[in-house]
């Protein structure tokens, strides 16, 4: 799970070298278009670990908390929206909240195309759709729960909304998300079966996920600061 994790980090890093200091566009670019699976395999990956309310675990939310903020200080002036960790927070948080119950929050994602919440092109406070988002992260709580199967036929019930979804939203990338799911579901039920498989870099990168994160804006931030610079 942690060289799993490790590797949507690494595919997140690759978007955004492909974003920040290459300027290419989503949907214009095979390698960020194939990079978007990176979000919805950390946000399974969130649902399938998330605490429940007997097992609250106030600190690991105090520390996601923490590295939003730090994220924000260069993410949110740039694009003029809020990074996916404020959105992970919330739906961490109504994961714990509502127990047993959050697997029902698969359905949120049927709220996109009305979803406010949407930075892109619609201008909303998140990066990515609290709506999906939060439906992503409890498809991962259902995993744990119910097992690979109930799992695998949700996800591919996301992956049929893409159309309407886009239809719905035209101009808006976000419906991308939906092609994803089904991949990062099956993804987690391979690192379930084989928890021995390991990679030692990515592994490494997957037990320090936040500083991982963290750190990567701020290196191509900088970058792209610098580059500006000289080109200017």
């Amino acid at each position: 799970m942690d060289t799993l994790r490790g590797l949507a980090i690494v595919m997140m890093v690759t978007d955004h070298v492909a974003g920040l200091l290459l300027g290419h566009s989503i949907v214009d670019s095979p390698i960020r278009l194939a990079m978007r699976l990176s979000m919805p395999l950390f946000c399974v990956l969130m649902g399938y670990y998330l605490p429940t309310r007997e097992t609250w675990r106030a600190r690991r939310f105090a520390e996601i908390a923490v590295t939003a903020v730090i994220v924000n200080l260069v993410f949110y002036p740039t694009y003029g929206c809020l990074d996916i960790l404020c959105s992970l927070l919330i739906a961490g948080v109504v994961g714990v909240v509502s127990g047993r119950f959050f697997p029902i929050f698969v359905s949120a994602a049927l709220l996109y195309p009305v979803d406010p919440s949407d930075g892109w092109p619609s201008g909303g406070p998140m990066d990515f759709p609290l709506s999906i988002v939060l439906s992503f992260v409890a498809l991962g709580s259902l995993h744990a729960r119910y097992g690979v199967k109930w799992a695998c036929w949700i996800a591919a019930a996301l992956t049929v909304f893409y159309l309407p979804a886009t239809s719905l939203t035209p101009g808006s990338v976000s419906p991308l998300l939906f092609l994803f799911i089904l991949p990062a579901t099956a993804l987690l039920a391979l690192a379930e079966r084989f928890p021995s498989v390991s990679i030692p870099g990515l592994q490494w990168l997957g037990r320090n996920p936040l500083k991982s994160y963290a750190v990567q804006y701020y290196v191509i931030f900088a970058l792209s600061y610098a580059i500006s610079r000289l080109s200017g």
